[in-house]
């Protein structure tokens, strides 16, 4: 949820704009001939409502990996999300100096986000554990020495045979 004391909510679009799939691409006929056909920046994501078409629905998502074993910014807490879904989402909807608010502070990916990015930042922690993460990983961003992975870097296509579902468990055999 994103809440805005004010009158005038920040959205800064270009934060979040999705890439072209054909950059450079220009108007055939028409008016506009010769002339390009979309934003130098990319595209406008689409609001998430129900009567979006499927393909604007998939380029709509942002694609990033889970933090999971593997991941490099992975630590205890069981629900940990990248530090970089929430650095999208200060980019877009704060400006620098803005305060962000984390009610639900975990190991701290939104502190690190907001710190990155010049914004001010108050957060809440019920279990120890987590809090001490998250001031630990907050020192570790502010020194520069925080292990994360690389805001835009694409997801890892696996080459080569994968896991498949074992012959014995399948319904079709």
């Amino acid at each position: 949820m994103w809440f805005s004391k004010g009158a005038h909510p920040v959205f800064n679009l270009d934060e979040v704009r999705i890439p072209a799939l054909y950059p450079g691409k220009r108007a055939f006929k028409g008016p506009r001939k010769g002339l390009p056909t979309g934003h130098p920046g990319g595209k406008n994501p689409s609001d998430f409502w129900p009567d979006v078409l499927l393909e604007d629905w998939e380029s709509a998502i942002w694609d990033m990996p889970n933090v999971k074993a593997n991941h490099p910014e992975k630590t205890s807490h069981p629900c940990q999300f990248p530090v970089e879904l929430v650095e999208r989402c200060i980019l877009a909807l704060s400006a620098p100096s803005d305060l962000v608010l984390d009610p639900f502070l975990g190991v701290g990916s939104t502190a690190i986000a907001a710190h990155r990015h010049q914004r001010r930042f108050l957060g809440f922690e019920l279990d120890a554990d987590y809090l001490d993460a998250a001031k630990k990983r907050l020192a570790l961003a502010k020194k520069g020495q925080l292990p994360t992975r690389k805001m835009g870097t694409p997801i890892a296509t696996p080459r080569g045979r994968v896991a498949e579902v074992p012959v014995e468990w399948r319904q079709d055999r």
